[in-house]
């Protein structure tokens, strides 16, 4: 493509003909210095104007990056300070945590010895309690035991002669105590 426009660039100065057209590179070129004089002449200012203005503009748009960048620093470092107190904070319930914990153990364990104490006793003193019943009822049981065993006994042994006195003494004897009794 560059080589066709070159082509038709010289085939344009050569009007036509197989030779180069010198006067007609050179008055373009003079009318192009000429339209460049004019337009310089009467656009310096606008130009040197915007030129100004841009400058200005990149120059306030490095500004504020650089106070943005200032900002951005400046956040950074007072989030890694807010960063360094919340992993103390984080820490100190840590070890409040652990200490509660430890607390709360120690209460736990206390209780539990506490409630195995009174179990135990509550144990020894059911362990009497039973003991005692027991030989209560096995005192009862041998009582009754010996009492029906000299009962028998007794019927075996005991002859008219003894029942009779018996039933004498027993009449005499709430004889007695009625006495008694009534006095009272």
């Amino acid at each position: 493509m560059d080589q066709e426009i070159i082509n038709l660039l010289l085939t344009n100065a050569s009007e036509g003909g197989n030779t180069f057209n010198w006067s007609y590179v050179f008055r373009h070129s003079v009318n192009l210095a000429i339209l460049l004089g004019v337009l310089v002449y009467f656009l310096k200012d606008s130009v040197r104007n915007f030129l100004v203005e841009r400058k200005g503009s990149i120059s306030s748009e490095i500004d504020h990056a650089q106070n943005t960048i200032k900002e951005a620093k400046s956040k950074y470092e007072e989030y890694a300070e807010k960063l360094k107190g919340i992993e103390a904070e984080i820490n100190n319930i840590k070890e409040s945590i652990v200490k509660q914990g430890q607390a709360e153990k120690e209460e736990i364990l206390k209780q539990a010895s506490i409630a195995s104490e009174n179990i135990k006793k509550e144990a020894q003193e059911t362990i009497k309690f039973e003991t005692e019943r027991a030989k209560q009822e096995i005192q009862s049981e041998v009582v009754t035991l010996a009492l029906s065993i000299a009962e028998k006994i007794i019927k075996e042994n005991l002859t008219d002669s003894d029942r009779q006195k018996f039933i004498q003494d027993f009449t005499n004897n709430v004889g007695d105590e009625k006495w008694h009794q009534s006095q009272h």
